[in-house]
This record gives structure tokens, sequence and C-alpha cells, in this order.
């Protein structure tokens, strides 16, 4: 994705279709005498734009209308929680092209098309049908950040680098988030605010050190946390902070939590904190000291004796002179804990597999389907043990074997069978011949809702999209084919373009099972 240009040398569209291959996260913004648009995009997901008074789709047209201008890209920007454009990216430059190209005439066609043009022209109302579902009341959290009713939060953690701000868990796919953060071998922290809980994933080089989990009445950590935080974000009602911390700041936080507390409970009444400092200094400690008082609650990450980072609950910017922490002990009924990291033990990571290894699972659950139809086929493997019994050609004659065990039972059967055999071919034939006459055309309706349930299973909370799609499709054969042939067009956030593919191509296969 080139950082800046020119229109002229290359198109939006061009911008768009290369940013989505690419999974560019960041700002787009365009310019053209005077007038600007901004485009928003998360791992190639186009979901906001503004400018010139549009939003959405509207402010997205109205730039694809423009040849002439300038291009900025941002990847440093920070990210809206605004979620206004509801259509793909190949909608809407097909949307561009249906309804003129003109830099000037177009803009002023466009803003006109919602009052004047809904009773006449048939090519516009395809973007008012993009328009009709707004999600924005459903969705909690979307026009505020929502605070936890209890108040806390697991940690204070100090602020950083932002990745994301205030990022909307209605559209994260969490195990894409997670692997992404892997396979960047991103730093930092992952914090989750919603109205009754609170949730932090601390990791280190791509690797989850720890998560904390907080639904207001027991602190949960380790796996058992990273489930309900999954569960949290699934149910889409909050936000998400993703912060870039240096190294050495994670790992105090790591073992802000996890390591062993030295000494508890000291009331600041009494303790000489700078003489405290000294003396931990003195012994190299690696840890952190805790100072909780009515002015809120500070932190100190040492790192063999000496204050790696400083900061508090009101001030949360990183400081290596822990004055600002200290500044807190004015409060003689402050607490002081002290904590000791456990060198031996190091700071294993968390196993994540509890979320994404699940996701990995369901994204292969069509697939063992038809090898399942093929494991009977191995299952008559077993002939071939027979054949080491069968390389005596003498007990391939031996036939008499059966016949004591016919002998065994009534010799009776054995005409009986025959008689019975009889009927039984002239049976199956008029069958087989009546089943293809005997073929009744499919109930649409079902085959949709059977089609739904295949992108549920596949997509899981990202299925909104492929299953309003199929669900406004025309019940024939024609229809429902032309709706499955553009699951693969759809743009999905953290859904990779593949499976969306893969998707397609199951449901293809589906549909003739009904034909």
């Amino acid at each position: 994705m080139h950082a800046k240009g020119s229109l002229k040398e290359t198109a939006l569209r061009s911008l768009l279709e290369g940013a989505q291959a690419e999974r560019a996260t960041g700002t787009l913004t365009v310019r053209n005498d005077g007038e600007a648009y901004t485009l928003y995009f998360l791992f190639g997901h186009l979901f906001h734009a503004t400018g010139e008074g549009a939003a959405g789709d509207d402010a997205v047209l109205g730039a694809l209308r423009w040849h002439d201008g300038d291009f900025a890209f941002d990847a440093k920007a920070k990210l809206p929680a605004d979620e206004t454009v509801k259509s793909s990216i190949p909608e809407l430059v097909n949307s561009a092209s249906d309804n003129g190209t003109g830099p000037s005439t177009a803009p002023e066609s466009h803003q006109t098309a919602a009052p004047a043009e809904v009773p006449a022209a048939d090519s516009r109302p395809a973007p008012a049908d993009h328009d009709e579902p707004e999600e924005a009341p459903v969705r909690k959290g979307v026009k505020h950040r929502p605070q936890p009713k209890h108040g806390k939060e697991p940690i204070p953690v100090p602020a950083g680098e932002v990745v994301y701000d205030s990022l909307k868990t209605s559209f994260v796919d969490f195990p894409r988030l997670i692997t992404t953060l892997e396979n960047e071998g991103y730093t930092g922290y992952v914090r989750l605010l919603t109205e009754s809980a609170s949730g932090l994933i601390l990791f280190r080089e791509g690797a989850a050190q720890e998560c904390m989990f907080d639904p207001g009445d027991e602190l949960q950590r380790g796996s058992e946390a990273l489930r309900s935080f999954n569960d949290e974000v699934t149910r889409g009602h909050g936000v998400l902070d993703v912060v870039g911390l240096p190294e050495e700041i994670v790992d105090g936080l790591y073992d802000l939590v996890v390591a062993r507390p030295v000494y508890t409970e000291l009331y600041a009444a009494w303790v000489d904190m700078p003489a405290l400092l000294d003396y931990l200094h003195d012994q190299k400690l690696t840890g952190s000291v805790m100072v909780r008082g009515e002015g809120g609650t500070g932190i100190i990450i040492l790192t063999d004796g000496k204050a790696t980072g400083a900061y508090t609950s009101e001030s949360r910017t990183i400081d290596e002179d822990p004055k600002v922490v200290l500044e807190l002990c004015s409060d003689k009924n402050a607490m002081i804990e002290v904590k000791s990291a456990d060198g031996a033990a190091g700071r294993p990571p968390l196993d994540v597999d509890v979320v994404v290894g699940s996701r990995s699972k369901d994204s292969r659950a069509a697939a063992p389907s038809p090898l399942a139809e093929a494991a009977p086929a191995p299952a008559a493997a077993p002939e071939p043990p027979p054949a080491p019994f069968g390389n005596q050609t003498e007990s391939l004659p031996a036939f008499p074997d059966p016949a004591p065990a016919v002998a065994v039972g009534d010799t009776a059967q054995i005409p009986s069978i025959t008689d019975e055999s009889l009927p039984e071919p002239s049976a199956f034939a008029p069958e087989s011949s009546a089943a293809p006459a005997a073929k009744a055309p499919p109930n649409w309706d079902a085959v949709v809702e059977d089609l739904q349930g295949m992108a549920d299973r596949a997509l899981g909370a990202r299925s909104r999209k492929v299953k309003d799609l199929l669900g406004s499709a025309e019940r024939s054969q024609v229809g429902v084919e032309a709706a499955v042939a553009q699951v693969s067009q759809i743009s999905l956030l953290f859904v990779d373009s593949a499976l969306l593919v893969k998707l397609e191509q199951d449901m293809r296969a589906q549909l003739q099972t009904y034909l």
C-alpha cells in the first residue's frame, strides 16, 4: 500500500482493492480542490468513511467519483469506534460505476438521490437496502466507551503506543486477533471493557503471557479467564484496546500478577519509601511495588533493583522516576505491597489453544465429513488379513468347511433363501426405476436455512452478512445459486477470504444434493 500519491496515477478503486488484498490497517485520506474523504480500514476491511457531510457508503461513493487529487495512507492512525460502511468493496466499486463517474456532477446527484430517486430509479434502491438494517441500536458500546459497573480493572495498566483504541467487539473475530498478534510478534496488552466485566491479556513477542478477567465477583486467571474473555468478546457489547509496551514493562506487569509477595500490608505511615527502594535496589530485586491509597493506585516496576517504570491509575504515562508513586504515600493509610519474580520459574506463555484451537477445529469441521465417508473403504482393508490365510491354496477348495456350518442349522433353509432371493431383485428393480421419477422439487426455504447453518458453523459470530445474503435470495434454483456465487466476494473483518471461497464451494456442493 503506497503511503501517498496521485489519484491520476493510482485510481481509488485500485487503492481499495489493494488495501483489501494486503489486509491493510489504517486511514486512507483523499483530497481534491479543498475537499476530502477519509476511509478507515482494519485488516483490509473498510468499516467506516466520512467526508463532505457524508458518512458510510455515501462517503465512499463520493470519493470513488474523483479522478483527480491526492491520497495519503496512515498505518498508525487511531481507528474510531463507528462502523458505517455496510457494503463490500466490490459492491461499492460497482455502484460507483453504475451511477456515473463525473467528478463534479456525480456528487450532486449522489446527495439528491436519497429523496428524489427513491420512487423512480430501479438501480438506486440497492444502496438504500444496505442502509436499511442499522445495527447501531442493537449493539451496545457502539456510541460510547463502556466502563464496568463494578468499577474495577484486573490491574492498573500504563499508557503506551496505541495500536487500536475502542475497537468494537461486535465486529472482532477474537481468535483471529490473537493469531494476528502472535504472527506480528506483538508486545503489549489487550484490554477489554464492557458494562459488566473487564479483562486483560499480556503479550510478549507474540506469545500470550497471562490473562485476567474480572466479572465483578471473583478475579479469574489463565485459561479460565481466557475462555471468559473470549465469550465476552463474542457477545459484542464492549470495546478492546490494543496497546504496545516495552518488553521490560510487560515483564513487570506479569510479575505484578503472578509473582510471590515479599512484603504485604505495609502502611505508608511507618514505612520510609525511599529507604525501602534503596534496600530493594541493593537486593537487585526484580518485581514490583504497589501502593494503594485514596489518591489511586501506583505501580513501580523493578528490574534487578532498578526502577524500570512507574505510573499511577490517575497518571498512566510511564516515568522512570518513581516520584509520582511516592506521592501517594502522603496518605498515611496507603497500603504497600512488594512482589518478587521467581527467576527459576521463568515466564511460561499462556496456552491459547483453548480459544484459537477451537476456531481451527470449527473451520475444519466440514472437511472431515467427506473423509469420514472414505473411512469405510479402508475398513474393507481387513479383507487382506484373510489373504495370508488364503496363501494356502488348499483352503480355497476346502469349501466343505462352510457346509458343516450350514448343516449345523437346518438344510431346509437353503431352498428358502433361494426362494426369498427371487422376489427381492424384482422388488429392487421397480424401486430404483421409480426413484428418479419421484424426485420432488426442493423446499427452497429449507435449502436456504441449511446453507445459513453452514455459514454459522464456518464463521460463527461473523456469519451475519452471509446469512442476510442468503435470506434475501429469490426462492428458486437461479436465485439461490446467484446468492451462493456472491459469498466469496463478501468482506468480513478478521475473516480470511480463503475461508469464504471454501464456504462458497461447500455451499455449491451442498446445493447440488437438492437438485
